[in-house]
């Protein structure tokens, strides 16, 4: 069994370590009845909706960049009503980032490492409180994040500058992280000045400025098919307004300054523990062995990441992008494994591998939902009856319905998502006092009140690991 699965590529391998653990842990996957986790199921809807036609911002509204519900819409497009291609999405992003993330391990420690090793920081990331529910943007960032921290460490070990295109590539993909979750711009900007300071101090001026020029062309092209599709739309201002006037200006959190960065970022090291433990054991390392560039360029990534990722509000799974630096660690724990005797230096690898199976399977934060049946589910129990009609999400985050019944939103907003805009409230009521769809969800069962022409005709409770709550299913009665 060992050399059957030595033979095989070193990216198959990783993807089926992906597919074991993701299966355990991620909500997506069909160990678990349904992803509710409303977030997941708002990129959907946005997704599927922008496939279907619907322009981003204009037609339908959230916060967050195109990239993220392009990848939703990609993937809606393998199960429409489940998560299947969305766990399809966390496999490959999950295994480039673990193949990135080997590729920077035998950099630093200068020979060939196994591929089970990875199965430590896959399931750092994937058991973790930070991991949350599965498919977070976060977790889509990470293959984006690891190969500019794969770049970085690389010119840091190579002699000459950089090639033009390498440098290129790098802003394509810094520029698909931004449309895909601006939060991460303090790691590229901790990457540009790292890089720049290398290049001041090597005296290699013109080849910065080629460079830079490189750099931005390439989130130039990243940029491009955004500015079309808006452009083509006559929804350049609701791209703008809704991507940063409405982030930058309306969704605030608690607040910012250094005690309150302070204060997040304890608490995504208390969410991410193994990420940070993994890459603290990197810092002392390098220092001990006096890499000292190496360690000051991962500890301005890590500075620059958390300054713009964690200084407004914090959610539990903003804590799950430190997780690009739990590869780092495996780096000084193969360099203890490789003194000792050759027998346990071979079973290590293995060992880890089998641990890592059992943490995932025991300490996933999801782990009482698995195994769940669908017909305890609202999503599903209520799609049955709506059977195809229209439907309205109504005062409350997406819920999932949408998704389970496979139907699309009958309005720009869907739901009432965190975002403290009055024309949330508006444009749903106006489409309930129109009587405009045929059956409404929500968590409240005193709609009735104020739309009469809505009747309660289901309720379900359940706890989606956040507490009980009972969805109501209202019926437009003709």
């Amino acid at each position: 069994m060992k050399k059957t699965l030595s033979r095989l590529p070193r990216v198959v391998r990783l993807a089926a370590l992906s597919a074991v653990l993701l299966a355990l842990c991620s909500k997506s996957s069909p160990l678990y009845a349904f992803n509710d986790w409303m977030d997941a199921n708002i990129f959907f809807t946005m997704g599927r909706s922008m496939l279907d036609g619907r322009v981003l911002y204009r037609d339908v509204f959230d916060h967050k960049g195109p990239v993220l519900y392009l990848l939703y819409g990609l993937a809606g497009l393998v199960g429409g009503t489940d998560f299947r291609g969305v766990l399809v999405l966390e496999i490959i992003a999950m295994t480039s980032f673990l193949y990135t993330g080997l590729r920077t391990a035998e950099l630093l420690a200068g020979h060939r490492l196994s591929v089970w090793w990875m199965a430590l920081p896959a399931a750092g990331m994937a058991a973790s409180r930070a991991f949350s529910h599965g498919g977070s943007a976060e977790e889509l960032l990470l293959p984006f994040l690891a190969a500019a921290l794969f770049s970085l460490l690389r010119a840091l070990h190579s002699p000459g500058t950089k090639p033009l295109r390498a440098v290129c590539v790098q802003g394509l993909l810094a520029g698909c992280a931004l449309w895909l979750k601006y939060t991460v711009l303090g790691f590229y900007l901790a990457w540009v000045v790292v890089l720049a300071a290398l290049y001041l101090r090597r005296g290699w001026l013109a080849q910065l400025g080629r460079s830079v020029g490189a750099y931005l062309g390439g989130m130039a092209l990243a940029t491009l098919p955004w500015v079309v599709y808006f452009g083509v739309h006559g929804a350049l201002g609701d791209w703008f307004t809704a991507y940063f006037y409405d982030n930058l200006f309306l969704y605030k959190g608690e607040g910012g300054g250094l005690p309150a960065l302070a204060q997040h970022l304890w608490w995504a090291v208390r969410d991410g523990l193994p990420a940070a433990l993994l890459l603290a054991a990197f810092l002392l390392w390098a220092l001990l062995t006096r890499r000292f560039a190496a360690a000051g360029g991962v500890a301005a990534l890590a500075a620059g990441l958390a300054a713009t990722s964690l200084m407004g509000g914090y959610l539990v799974y903003y804590g799950l992008v430190l997780a690009v630096f739990a590869p780092l660690g495996l780096v000084p724990l193969v360099c203890l494994a490789e003194k000792t005797p050759a027998p346990v230096r071979t079973a290590l690898p293995w060992a880890v591998l089998a641990a890592c199976a059992a943490a995932c399977y025991a300490l996933t934060p999801n782990r009482a939902l698995r195994g769940r049946a669908r017909a305890d589910l609202p999503q599903y129990r209520f799609a049955a009856q709506i059977n195809g009609g229209s439907l309205l999400n109504y005062g409350t985050l997406d819920g999932g319905f949408y998704t389970a019944a496979g139907v699309l939103p009958p309005c720009k907003y869907f739901c009432v998502t965190n975002m403290p805009l009055d024309d949330q409230w508006t444009d749903q009521q106006a489409v309930l006092k129109a009587g405009a769809v045929d059956y409404v969800v929500a968590l409240t069962g005193d709609l009735h009140g104020d739309f009469p022409q809505y009747a309660v005709i289901d309720r379900c409770s359940y706890d989606g690991g956040e507490g009980e709550v009972t969805w109501y299913l209202y019926q437009l009665q003709r």
